[in-house]
């Protein structure tokens, strides 16, 4: 199984160092800078080559800036096809708009540029880029800060691991404090049974009908899991109307709730490598990216 690119052909021993790390959901990223850039009234940046650059450009830009600022060393992962959730929920992610070709050429161009620049790189079919981020953030030491706007990945938010949310032209940092304050009392853990409850337009996830959000949140606050209000004999008074809904769901709202459990269990080598500013100006160069030599001076 591929769980890394070429970079990784020699195996290599994990690292025991107390490193900040600077993960990036390679997809999620690239896709936020293409469309922050797509309205560009001159047009959609190139390379002399033809090649479109707008996402890339800015993608490199954010990484330098947020390693330089936290001091961590950057991994990227992406996502490389469908993943075993869509062989065992064949609705899952249905229903999204395609990927413009302009930001589907970026791919494997950003790909590229990272292994060049020594960037450690995970992707795998079976598995998705969240599964990867949780896998490295139980194995690296040093406090791990998750560049992603992906709710999945909130179920990792511990005094170890911070996610770094974009809202608005704000970053918020996802602490376990924060996370209470966002999302009522809840737990960073809780996120997995709130989906699998309420649901989740975006991966295609209907939940449990009738119940929604509001009504998922006020049943965790009651029981905590999924499992124990399934294995509830009564309801508070309160939360009687959700009884029903909640027998007639649970197989469905058990299934999603595995679904949406992120994997931290994926083999995986962990080391440090010194980020290749020579080679990562020259290939910018190339590619007429012309801000990022000044970002690495």
């Amino acid at each position: 199984m591929e769980y890394q690119l070429s970079l990784f052909d020699v195996p290599v021993q994990t690292v025991q160092k107390k490193t900040n790390w600077l993960v990036i959901d390679g997809n999620n990223l690239l896709n936020r800078c293409y469309y922050a850039t797509a309205n560009n009234p001159r047009g959609l940046l190139r390379a002399p080559d033809g090649r479109y650059t707008n996402a890339v450009s800015l993608f490199l830009k954010m990484m330098l800036n947020y390693e330089k600022s936290l001091q961590a060393k950057t991994v990227v992962m992406f996502d490389k096809g469908k993943s075993y959730r869509k062989e065992i929920y064949p609705a899952y992610k249905e229903g999204r708009n395609d990927t413009p070709e302009p930001l589907e050429e970026q791919f494997p161009l950003i790909q590229e540029i990272l292994m060049k620049a020594d960037i450690p790189i995970y992707m795998d079919t079976q598995y998705e880029a969240d599964d990867f981020i949780a896998s490295f953030a139980e194995r690296a030491t040093g406090h791990v800060y998750v560049l992603s706007n992906d709710r999945d990945v909130f179920q990792l938010i511990s005094d170890k691991v911070t996610i770094i949310v974009r809202k608005g032209k704000e970053d918020v940092f996802m602490t376990p404090e924060q996370f209470n304050i966002d999302f009522e009392g809840l737990t960073p853990m809780q996120i997995v049974d709130l989906k699998a409850l309420s649901g989740d337009s975006s991966d295609n996830i209907p939940g449990v009908k009738g119940i929604g959000e509001p009504g998922a949140l006020k049943l965790l606050k009651e029981f905590g899991t999924l499992e124990r209000m399934i294995d509830a004999e009564a309801f508070p008074q309160h939360l009687n109307r959700y009884k029903g809904k909640l027998q007639d769901g649970k197989e469905d709202a058990v299934f999603f709730k595995k679904l949406t459990t992120l994997h931290r269990d994926i083999p995986m080598d962990i080391r440090e490598t010194e980020l290749d500013k020579k080679e990562l100006i020259k290939y910018c160069e190339i590619l007429q990216i012309k801000s990022i030599r000044a970002l690495l001076s």
